[in-house]
């Protein structure tokens, strides 16, 4: 099926890397965990100076995603949050292949570079409410199903900074029962991943994500930054929006706001046609090869 639809984007001559990753994308309740995997999905007004070449959906679930772009989020609709699911064997399993173009940046200059992905995205009941219980097995099941993750995306919505310590709480439960079970004897990445930075007062430092993270959720930063000096995995931070903004030097943002308050800010994509997110596909090379790629932080 991925050979198929691939074979007229890409020279026969090119050889190809793959990069494998299993995510779990955790996070409050609206902090954009469905809209950022349908907009990574729909991949829209692709910039064409961006390294990605193309997202593909694998498996139907990823192609939920693109209907959820195409007829909700496009329409100015906001997306129905995800509900917990009292089986985690219910929750969808986002399956896709990101496509990297051809760069100089990889080892071999005549190599595309592919990275697949299967992401299961929980509903934020379960860092909000479920991480809170002591012994349920509701816990016990999602957390046995986040030990295989090589990686794990912590979403929070940039706004949200007046929660820095109560999200601190959930996320110091995760990282206790995380503890010592490394993946193949590799340690796991978790990225911390701000959202919604099409906002005025996030844009602007778009570029630098710790010192944005360290700024803005202090608590946070530290229980994340002593994690790694323990050597109990690795960290990075990263930026993302997505909706993206519009105007070329005068930047606003590609939305319209429905809500803010101490729980975020809720939006809705205001202009289609000139919908391009940003800093999406940066994590999850991220969380794939290991390495940061500083050309995906740019788009």
């Amino acid at each position: 099926m991925l050979k198929s639809i691939l074979k007229p984007r890409i020279n026969h001559n090119l050889k190809e890397e793959n990069h494998s990753g299993v995510l779990r994308v955790i996070g409050d309740r609206a902090a954009g965990k469905t809209t950022y995997m349908a907009a990574l999905a729909r991949w829209p007004n692709v910039d064409f100076s961006s390294p990605v070449e193309l997202v593909i959906s694998a498996n139907k679930d990823g192609e939920y995603l693109i209907k959820q772009a195409q007829n909700v989020i496009e329409k100015g609709l906001q997306i129905e949050p995800t509900r917990l699911a009292n089986d985690v064997l219910e929750v969808k399993d986002y399956s896709l292949r990101i496509v990297l173009k051809k760069s100089d940046n990889f080892s071999l200059s005549n190599t595309v570079l592919n990275l697949d992905i299967n992401c299961k995205d929980y509903s934020g009941e379960f860092f909000s409410d479920v991480l809170q219980e002591t012994d349920c097995q509701l816990l016990r099941d999602y957390l046995n199903d986040c030990f295989p993750a090589t990686g794990i995306m912590l979403m929070i919505d940039g706004t949200t900074h007046r929660k820095d310590l109560e999200y601190a709480r959930g996320i110091d439960k995760l990282l206790v029962a995380l503890a010592g079970r490394d993946i193949l004897g590799q340690k796991r990445r978790i990225a911390l991943v701000l959202t919604k930075c099409e906002l005025a007062d996030l844009w602007g430092n778009r570029h630098r994500p710790k010192f944005l993270v360290e700024a803005r959720f202090p608590i946070i930063f530290k229980r994340l930054e002593s994690w790694q000096d323990l050597g109990m995995g690795n960290v990075e931070y990263f930026t993302t929006s997505a909706f993206g903004v519009t105007g070329n030097k005068y930047f606003k943002p590609n939305s319209q706001q429905i809500y803010r308050g101490r729980g975020g800010v809720a939006s809705v994509l205001e202009d289609s046609k000139r919908w391009r997110p940003f800093g999406l596909v940066s994590p999850i090379y991220w969380i794939c090869t290991g390495e940061r790629n500083f050309e995906l932080d740019k788009y």
